[in-house]
């Protein structure tokens, strides 16, 4: 398993989402090694779905061009593979269940280890059916990612028993709630938290790291690459929101 208590340690960690093969192979394989070389505690790629629920519409338009440019989930790791020539940045994958259900769980998770990856977010897993997958994953040294939404403290503590790796705050709340919400997480779990956050600013992001240990832009990058779509923007923007959260814990 990854030791994502380590990566979080020091400082808030700065993890951009963006989706595999968006708008191609290249431009993602160039996007991530960017990011990485700009400091990004962790990448989040999402592997494209028809019907991406759980995401607003910048993120459906980047899976619907993702599709466009030919994507397929054997091509989602074979950009994994060339990721892994210049990057050992840890890679955490945003699936929905669909993929790796008809896939094979078991064989999802032995390919997904072959290329280093650390994590895996499963937006529409619910808690309750979620052992199969964790287990198939833990066998294969790859975290599953618990999401964690607003709750009440009983069943925050059942959701965080079983996580590994660290918990993602989904959705994102404003504060004072945020910080509330934070603070019942952290009286369940010793695990990093990050926030999903749908922000783009880097005064936002350092607002968010005051109170968590990364934050995760959901949309922002997907934005940025549909608009520019430049390793030297992505790397740019990177730096400036690694630079805003920089302060040693």
């Amino acid at each position: 398993m990854t030791n994502f208590s380590a990566i979080f340690k020091h400082q808030t960690g700065v993890i951009p989402f963006i989706i595999a093969g968006d708008p191609d192979a290249d431009t993602t394989v160039a996007s991530v090694v960017a990011e990485a070389e700009a400091g990004a505690a962790i990448v989040e790629l999402g592997v494209p779905f028809s019907d991406p629920v759980a995401d607003g519409p910048v993120v459906k338009a980047g899976n619907q061009r993702a599709f466009a440019g030919g994507i397929t989930v054997a091509k989602v790791f074979d950009i994994i593979a060339r990721i892994r020539l210049p990057t050992q940045v840890p890679l955490v994958l945003v699936t929905y269940t669909n993929v790796p259900f008809v896939y094979g769980y078991a064989a999802f998770a032995k390919k997904a280890a072959s290329f280093g990856v650390a994590g895996v977010v499963v937006p529409d897993l619910p808690h309750e059916e979620a052992s199969d997958f964790r287990a198939a994953l833990a066998g294969e040294g790859i975290d599953l990612i618990t999401i964690v939404g607003p709750a009440e403290p009983e069943r925050i503590k059942a959701v965080v028993a079983p996580a590994t790796g660290f918990l993602t705050v989904f959705p994102a709340p404003p504060e004072p709630v945020l910080s509330q919400e934070i603070a019942a997480i952290r009286a369940a779990s010793d695990l990093p938290v990050v926030v999903n956050a749908e922000v783009t600013q880097p005064q936002a992001v350092e607002a968010i790291a005051k109170v968590a240990d990364g934050v995760q832009l959901n949309a922002a990058f997907v934005q940025l690459i549909a608009d520019h779509a430049d390793a030297k923007t992505v790397a740019d923007y990177t730096k400036r929101l690694v630079s805003a959260v920089t302060t040693d814990k």
